[in-house]
C-alpha cells in the first residue's frame, strides 16, 4: 500500500515545506529525475531540451526550498519565490522553443525578445547560485561578465577591445557556449544520472552495507572507528562523489563512534573530512568534476578512472597510516568485539549491493557511455533490492529515491548556470589564454614555480566555490599554463582538480572540515588545520602528476610498481614525521624524526633511483631497530 507521509513534508537547511508546497516540490523533483533517467537510458531528446530542462528544474527546486533571505518565510515559498519560478520557466522555455530559429536565422542578430529573455534568464540563474551557495559565485559571474564590457580599461595584458551589452547577452543566453554550454550538458547528461544512481543505492540499503563491511574489516584495529570512517567514506564517496554529502551521510555514524573510543572532537571531524574529500577522486564513480575533466580534454571517463586508482589508493593508505599513529599516540583501541559484525554475515546479507557498481564498470569497459552505465546501475539497484525482504524497494522507496537524487543535485546544480556564465566571459574576452600567458611569465618558465602558483590560485578560488566550480574555472585559466610548459593535458587538469579538492580542507574556508566540525561539535578552524595535517598527501599528489608519470600509468609495468613502492615508503616516513610516532613507540626522539624527514624527502621528491635507495636505507636505519626490539619483547612475553 502506498504511504504518502513523506510527500507532505520536505526539509531543507533553512526551510521546511509542508502540504501543497511539499507536494509541488516532490512532483517537480520526481519529474526531473524520471526525465533524466529516460534520457540517460534512451537519449531521445533534443540538445536544447536536455540542457534547458536541467537549469530550469534545478532553479525551480532551489527557489522553492531555499529562502531568498533570512526574513523570508521558513514554511512556504514567498511571492518573490513564486515570481522567480515563473520568470525562469518563461525565459528558459522561450530559449528551448526559439533556439533552432535563432541558430538558423538570427545568429549575431538577436531580436528584442531574445535580449529581454536573456536578461531575465541570466538574472534568475545568478539568483539560483546566490540562494544555494551564497553570494561569492554570483559575484564572480558578475565580475567575469563585467570584464567583457570594461575590457579597454583592464590593466596590461588583460586589456581588450570590449563588447556591447547586446553581444554579451546574446553570447551568454542565446548560444550553447556559455550558460547552456558544455558544463550544463555534462551535468545533465552524465553527473545527474549518477546522483540518482547513488540515491537508489542508498535507499536500497547499500550505505548500511558499506558501513557494516567497514566495521567488519577494520573495527578491531586500534582506532578502529576512524578506519571505519576512512573505508566507508572511500566506498560511499566513490558513489556519491561529493565531499560534503559524504561527510553528512557517513559522519553522522562515524564521528560519534570515533569520539566514543577517545578521539578528540577536532580529530574525529578532521578524519571524516579528509576521508570524504578523497571520495571525490576515488574510482569507480568519483566526483562530478571528473566528468567535466573527461569532457574538456576529450579522454574517456573510464581512462580517467583507471588513472586515478593509484593516486586514490596511495592517498587513503597515507590517511590510514596517520590515523593508526594517532590511535597509537592516544592509546586508543578498536571497537568492542560484540559490536563488530562477522564479515561472512555482512557479505551474505549484502553482497548484492556490489553488483550495481560491477554492472556500471562492466558497461564502461565494454564501451558504453557513463549515462548508460548510470541508467542500468540504477535499474539493477532496484531489482537487486528485492533479494531481501528488509531491503526491498517499494513504490514509496522508488519515489523517495527519485526525489532524493534531485534534491542532492540542488547545491551542485545551482552553480552550473553561473559557472557557464563565467566560462562564457572567459571565452568571449580571450581571458583564459591571457591569464595563462601571465602565469607562465610570472613563473619565468619554471614548471615547479608554475605548479605552485596554480595550486595556490586553485585553493584561493576553491574557498568560495565547490570543487567542481573551482576546477571548471581553473581548467580554462590555469591548466593551459601547465600545458604550455610541457605538462600533458590530463596531468595538467588533474593538478587543478586535486588542488580544488584540497581547498575543501584548507583553512580559512574549508567546507568539508566545517561540515564535519558541526557534527563533531568542534572548532571549525582547528578541525580544518587538523584535516590539512591528516590529508597532507593531497599536497604532494599534484606535483607527482607532473614529475612522476608512472603515477598516472605513464610508463612500463616495472616503472609503475617501482613508483608505487617508493611513494608508499615515502608516505610511511612522512606520516611518522608528522605524528612523531613510528607504529611501535608512541613518541620518537628528535634524532629519529630527522632521519625520517631525510627519508621522506629522498623518497618523495623526484630524484634519482640511487637517492631513492638512500632514502629507503635511512628509513630502515630509523625504523627496523625498534621493530626488531618490539618483536623480541613480544617473544619474551
Amino acid at each position: 500500500m502506498l504511504k504518502l507521509d513523506w510527500l507532505t513534508q520536505v526539509k531543507g537547511k533553512d526551510r521546511i515545506l509542508t502540504g501543497f508546497w511539499a507536494i509541488l516540490y516532490s512532483c517537480a523533483a520526481i519529474f526531473m529525475a524520471v526525465w533524466y533517467m529516460y534520457t540517460s537510458g534512451f537519449g531521445i531528446v533534443s540538445t536544447e531540451t536536455n540542457r534547458g530542462f536541467y537549469l530550469l528544474f534545478t532553479s525551480v527546486l532551489v527557489y522553492l526550498l531555499f529562502p531568498a533571505s533570512r526574513w523570508a518565510p521558513k514554511d512556504r515559498p514567498s511571492v518573490y519565490d513564486v515570481a522567480c519560478v515563473l520568470l525562469i520557466s518563461v525565459s528558459i522555455g522561450y530559449w528551448i522553443n526559439q533556439y533552432m530559429d535563432y541558430a538558423m536565422f538570427r545568429v549575431t542578430e538577436p531580436n528584442n525578445w531574445d535580449l529581454i529573455m536573456g536578461i531575465i534568464a541570466v538574472s534568475m540563474i545568478l539568483e539560483t547560485a546566490r540562494r544555494a551557495l551564497g553570494p561569492i559565485m554570483m559575484i564572480l559571474a558578475i565580475i567575469f561578465i563585467g570584464q567583457i564590457y570594461f575590457g579597454p580599461y583592464l590593466p596590461g595584458k588583460l586589456s581588450h577591445a570590449g563588447m556591447p551589452p547586446t553581444r554579451i547577452i546574446e553570447f551568454t543566453f542565446s548560444t550553447q557556449e556559455a550558460m547552456f554550454g558544455v558544463i550544463t550538458a555534462t551535468f545533465a547528461t552524465f553527473v545527474f544520472p549518477f546522483m540518482i544512481f547513488g540515491a537508489f543505492l542508498e535507499r536500497s540499503g547499500a550505505g548500511t552495507f558499506f558501513m557494516e563491511l567497514a566495521k567488519s574489516l577494520t573495527g578491531k584495529w586500534r582506532g578502529g572507528p576512524a578506519k571505519i570512517a576512512i573505508v566507508t567514506s572511500a566506498l560511499f564517496g566513490s558513489i556519491s562523489g561529493s565531499s560534503v554529502a559524504n561527510v553528512v551521510a557517513t559522519g553522522a555514524f562515524t564521528i560519534p563512534m570515533m569520539k566514543r573510543i577517545g578521539f578528540r572532537p577536532k580529530v574525529a571531524g578532521a578524519i571524516e573530512a579528509i576521508a570524504s574529500t578523497g571520495g571525490q577522486f576515488m574510482p569507480p564513480i568519483m566526483g562530478a568534476g571528473v566528468f567535466i575533466l573527461a569532457t574538456l580534454i576529450e579522454v574517456s571517463y573510464l581512462e580517467i578512472a583507471l588513472m586515478n586508482v593509484i593516486p586514490a589508493l596511495l592517498y587513503f593508505v597515507f590517511v590510514i597510516m596517520m590515523v593508526d599513529l594517532e590511535a597509537l599516540r592516544s592509546g586508543l583501541k578498536g571497537l568492542p568485539t560484540e559490536e563488530i559484525p562477522k564479515i561472512s554475515k555482512v557479505l551474505k546479507n549484502g553482497w548484492h549491493f556490489v553488483l550495481p557498481i560491477v554492472i556500471v564498470l562492466g558497461l564502461l569497459f565494454n564501451g558504453y557511455s557513463p549515462e548508460v552505465g548510470a541508467f542500468w546501475g540504477t535499474m539493477s539497484a532496484f531489482v537487486l533490492s528485492w533479494r531481501r525482504k528488509d531491503t526491498r524497494m517499494k513504490v514509496d522507496d522508488v519515489l523517495i529515491a527519485l526525489r532524493s537524487g534531485s534534491s542532492a543535485n540542488n547545491s551542485a546544480g545551482a552553480a552550473i548556470g553561473a559557472l557557464g556564465i563565467i566560462i562564457g566571459g572567459i571565452v568571449l574576452s580571450g581571458l583564459g589564454l591571457k591569464f595563462s600567458a601571465i602565469l607562465v611569465e610570472l613563473a619565468a618558465g619554471s614548471l615547479l614555480l608554475c605548479v605552485i602558483m596554480v595550486m595556490i590560485i586553485s585553493i584561493i578560488i576553491g574557498m568560495g566555490s565547490s570543487t567542481t566550480g573551482s576546477y571548471i574555472i581553473l581548467s580554462v585559466v590555469a591548466a593551459p599554463a601547465l600545458i604550455h610548459l610541457g605538462v600533458v593535458p590530463v596531468a595538467a587538469h588533474l593538478v587543478v582538480f586535486y588542488a580544488a579538492c584540497l581547498s575543501n580542507i584548507t583553512p580559512p574556508v574549508c567546507v568539508s572540515a566545517f561540515a564535519a566540525a558541526a557534527l563533531a561539535k568542534a572548532d571549525p578552524m582547528k578541525t580544518g588545520f587538523a584535516a590539512l595535517k591528516f590529508g597532507f598527501a593531497l599536497i604532494f599528489l599534484p606535483f607527482g602528476f607532473v614529475y612522476l608519470p608512472p603515477l598516472l600509468l605513464g610508463g612500463s609495468t616495472f616503472e609503475v610498481i617501482y613508483t608505487v613502492l617508493v611513494l608508499l615508503l615515502g608516505f610511511m616516513s612522512l606520516s611518522m614525521v608528522l605524528q612523531g610516532a613510528d607504529f611501535i613507540n608512541t613518541h620518537i626522539s628528535i634524532q629519529k624524526r630527522a632521519i625520517f624527514t631525510i627519508a621522506a624527502l629522498l623518497l618523495l621528491l623526484p630524484v634519482s633511483h640511487t637517492l631513492n635507495l638512500v632514502g629507503a636505507v635511512f628509513l630502515a636505519i630509523g625504523w627496523f631497530p625498534g621493530f626488531i626490539a618490539s618483536r623480541k619483547k613480544l617473544a619474551v612475553l
